[in-house]
This record gives C-alpha cells, sequence and structure tokens, in this order.
C-alpha cells in the first residue's frame, strides 16, 4: 500500500512538474519577440501567431485577392478626406488673418496656415480606425497624388488656375515636405502613445505634428525672406499647439462613429 502512495504521490509530482515546463514553452513559443530594435510600435495589432498558424489553414490567392481589395477599398474615403484637405489649403492660402501683420502691413498668416491641422486630424482618424500601416499609406498615397497632379497635369491647371494664385515653388516645397515628414512622426508617436486615456495618442499626435512641421516648414519656406520669420515661426509653432487642443474636441464627437477595427485594443 505505501508503494502504491508513493508511486501516486511521484505520479502527481511528476505532472505537475511536466505541465510547469510544458506551460513555459508554450509562454515562450507564443509570446511576441521584443528585441525588434531601439524602438517598436507598440500596437495591440501586434500578434504573435496567425489563424493559419494555430488551425493548420492556409490563405487561398482568392483569399489574398479579397484582402488585397479591402484594403484598397478602405484607402478611398481617407485619402479623399485628406486631398480635400488639400485643395482647402490651396483655395485659402491667400486669404489673410488680419490679426497678425509683417511689419510692412502685409498679413504673414493666411487662413491655409491655420486650416493646416485638419491634415493631420484626417490621419489621425485613419490611425484610429485602422492603425498605422494605413495611416503612413494614405499620406504616401495622397502625396504621391498631388506630386503626380503637378508634374503631368501642370500646364492643365495653369488653363483653370490664375497665375498669381499659385505658391512659389519654394513655399510649395517646404509645405509639402514638412507635411510629409510631420505627418509620419504623428503616426509612430499617435501609435506608441496608444492606451486607456483617449485623449493621450491625438493630443501628443497633434502636438508633434505641430512642433515638426513649424521647425521644417518656416525656415525651408521663408527663411532669408523677411528678418522676422524666426519669431513668426515660433508664433506659428504656438497657435498650431493650441489648435492641437482644440481638435480634441471633435476627435473626442468622432469616437463612437470612428471605432478602432479589432486588434487595436479599443483605442
Amino acid at each position: 500500500m505505501g508503494d502504491w502512495h508513493a508511486l501516486g504521490v511521484g505520479a502527481v509530482l511528476g505532472y505537475g512538474q511536466e505541465s510547469v515546463a510544458d506551460a513555459r514553452n508554450r509562454v515562450r513559443v507564443r509570446m511576441a519577440s521584443t528585441d525588434d530594435g531601439p524602438y517598436r510600435l507598440r500596437s495591440a495589432s501586434d500578434t504573435a501567431f496567425g489563424g493559419h498558424a494555430v488551425y493548420g489553414q492556409r490563405e487561398t490567392f482568392g483569399q489574398k485577392i479579397a484582402v488585397a481589395a479591402a484594403a484598397v477599398l478602405r484607402m478611398i474615403l481617407p485619402v479623399l478626406a485628406l486631398l480635400a484637405c488639400v485643395v482647402g489649403l490651396y483655395l485659402y492660402r491667400d486669404t489673410p488673418v488680419p490679426l497678425f501683420l509683417s511689419g510692412t502691413g502685409a498679413p504673414w498668416l493666411t487662413t491655409a496656415h491655420l486650416l493646416l491641422p485638419l491634415g493631420f486630424f484626417c490621419v489621425h482618424l485613419t490611425n484610429r480606425r485602422y492603425g498605422p500601416a494605413y495611416a503612413f499609406a494614405q499620406v504616401v498615397v495622397a502625396s504621391a497624388l498631388v506630386a503626380g497632379v503637378i508634374l503631368f497635369a501642370g500646364s492643365a491647371i495653369d488653363t483653370f488656375v490664375p497665375q498669381d494664385t499659385v505658391p512659389p515653388m519654394r513655399e510649395a516645397m517646404g509645405c509639402g515636405g514638412a507635411f510629409f515628414i510631420a505627418a509620419f512622426i504623428s503616426i509612430v508617436v499617435f501609435d506608441a502613445t496608444r492606451g486607456a486615456q483617449w485623449w493621450t495618442a491625438p493630443l501628443f499626435g497633434f502636438l508633434a505634428a505641430a512642433i515638426f512641421f513649424a521647425l521644417i516648414f518656416v525656415p525651408a519656406a521663408y527663411a532669408g525672406l523677411d528678418f522676422r520669420w524666426f519669431d513668426h515661426g515660433l508664433k506659428y509653432m504656438g497657435l498650431l499647439s493650441g489648435e492641437a487642443v482644440l481638435l480634441l474636441i471633435p476627435y473626442y464627437l468622432l469616437r463612437r462613429i470612428v471605432q478602432p477595427m479589432s486588434g487595436l485594443g479599443g483605442y
């Protein structure tokens, strides 16, 4: 009887030890590696394994085509929204803001400068809904379309748009390059600050976009043209930062409409 009891205890202990080891191995296999470089997007959409690895299923060619088509369709509305912002900036680039006049009495700040954060607002909504990959694609596709129109349809635009409304090349290149870089930085900051507090990601994303856009755009477009360009740049950075706080209001109101897809943690 004692032998049977000892055998039973040993079996239980052995089973328990084996289960702990198996459990640790399973955790090691399923955990995602965090040593992926100096920075890794902290997104809840990161998964350690896909569905086909768990259930032994593989996507067919038709399923891959369907997934790609769905991704393209998802990008239509975000890209159109960002292009609409670009058109609005162009239409209001000559509309002055009387509160901001230069030493000569000419306005150094226009309505287009104040409307620019709406572009970052569209990018952040895309990031909230679909994640950083779609937000990156939104910026790249919209920028490519604008560049393509300028390069290949510039002569056609000249017939419809008066020449005096066309911005100087230096200002256009500075604005486009600054927006491209600032948008990418804001996407990274937005995704890295996702959390239980709804306002952290949009606030830090907007502030990052405002700071980097002003730091790049103002020197690239106006340095040397006006002796007060540095002072104007600091004021413009402050205005954009203030707008970043104000844009939290429409962002909050749109949270129920633009909800994150599954896998983004509800943020």
